[in-house]
């Protein structure tokens, strides 16, 4: 999903939906990224500077978990499930490889955050599938053609001392 542009409407549409899961499932941190990890958008209630290894380590475990699913014959799991004493874990996935993840303490109840996470992909899987359709209409138009001058170097090397 990278490289593609989205506009502000669409940009507002996104942070709301993931608010809105986070509200509902009374997480602590609902963040999207990519299946190398890379956050696309994200909610929190707390500041946490470890954000983006928790996403890439969640990709990465996503990926483990598509090969066991290979290995017993699915094609891959939409979800994985990491519960813990004090927090817990949700990774679902959606279209175009984007992971949404739900981070959430004791006192949220597994299920609930795994519906509201469902509802909350499909909602997202339109988006998702409203800025591609966009984006290929845009390519489609006069692509805009960047050439260098070549009378202009941009980079010279410089003699150094003694020599000439």
């Amino acid at each position: 999903m990278s490289g593609y542009a989205i506009n502000e409407p669409q940009s507002k549409r996104l942070h709301t939906a993931l608010l809105d899961l986070s509200v509902q499932a009374e997480a602590k941190s609902v963040f999207m990224s990519d299946r190398g990890g890379n956050i696309i958008a994200q909610t929190t209630q707390q500041h946490d500077t470890t954000i983006d290894t928790v996403a890439a380590l969640a990709a990465g475990s996503f990926c483990a978990t598509r090969e066991l699913a290979r290995m017993i014959g699915e094609p891959e799991f939409h979800s994985i499930f990491h519960q813990g004493e004090k927090a817990s874990i949700y990774i679902q996935s959606t279209v175009y490889d984007i992971l949404v993840l739900v981070i959430f303490g004791k006192e949220t109840t597994p299920g609930l955050v795994k519906l509201y996470t469902e509802k909350t992909c499909v909602e997202l899987t339109s988006l998702l599938e409203e800025i591609v359709k966009q984006n290929a209409s845009q390519a489609t138009q006069v692509p805009v053609t960047f050439k260098m001058n070549e009378e202009k170097a941009p980079f010279v090397k410089k003699q150094e001392a003694g020599q000439g």
